[in-house]
């Protein structure tokens, strides 16, 4: 499927939302000018939330998403762009396992992404939480494309440094699946591939769940990068203070709401 084609699958898409619902385990808030969002291509993503405009943006998709360029809706926003290949994100490959009905290549390859993401990506992460910790970059919106595996990550990164119990960070994960319909984005897949490219799928019930896949968030995911961060690096905690060098106490006093 080629890039146009997939920005106008995800584009009404409705996973736009901040953390302001969010409670730490001490009872903090969580200030409401920071948003999570898959492709930003409306003014209404973030009016939505009471933001009609936004400082900076933080593009995580890699150039061959269209990556980095100037976004249309938000002409004032800076674009800070850390392209994260996530899983070593190779499109043509997907495509060919769509095709195929590679259900398991699919799920395995994600699952491989979640996995070493915390050591593949220290740069990324770490320039993610220094444009955090400056105040003049709010209102700021991070994104990629689904707004679910790249921007979830680094979301459960955000939430578990400010003090959020685990099962609250998978929460606000799994909303994803509330928030994405991952069976008619499938279904509107499947249908490119068949009338646009003419392309016969030999197995199209196994391509459909393969597309359901790719569009869907799993616990076990969000599961694994816990764990195996936990496993390289001792908690998510001293990750995010020896490996990233973050300030976790400047991060909560500009972020957290008494």
């Amino acid at each position: 499927m080629d890039r146009n084609s997939l920005k106008e699958l995800l584009k009404k898409q409705k996973n736009t939302r901040n953390f302001s619902h969010i409670s730490t385990r001490s009872g903090e808030r969580i200030r409401p000018d920071i948003i999570r969002s898959n492709l930003l291509t409306t003014k209404e993503q973030a009016s939505a939330l009471n933001y009609n405009t936004l400082k900076t943006i933080v593009d995580l998709r890699i150039g061959e998403e269209g990556g980095g360029s100037k976004n249309s809706a938000y002409p004032d926003a800076h674009i800070d762009h850390l392209p994260i290949a996530f899983g070593n994100l190779d499109l043509k490959k997907i495509s060919e396992w769509l095709m195929m009905g590679e259900v398991e290549k699919i799920d395995s390859f994600i699952e491989s992404g979640y996995r070493t993401f915390s050591s593949d990506f220290k740069h990324e992460v770490r320039s993610f939480f220094s444009l955090l910790l400056n105040k003049d970059n709010l209102p700021m919106a991070f994104h990629c494309s689904a707004g679910k595996d790249r921007t979830g990550l680094l979301a459960a990164l955000f939430l578990l440094a400010l003090g959020v119990l685990k099962d609250d960070v998978i929460n606000d994960y799994m909303e994803t699946n509330n928030r994405i319909d991952a069976r008619e984005m499938a279904e509107k897949a499947n249908e490119y591939f068949r009338s646009t490219l003419s392309v016969k799928l030999l197995y199209p019930e196994r391509s459909m769940q393969a597309f359901e896949t790719i569009f869907l968030v799993k616990q076990s995911w969000i599961e694994i990068f816990m764990e195996e961060t936990n496993e390289r690096f001792g908690s998510v905690e001293s990750y995010l203070k020896e490996e990233i060098g973050l300030d976790i106490e400047m991060l909560k006093k500009i972020y957290l709401l008494k």
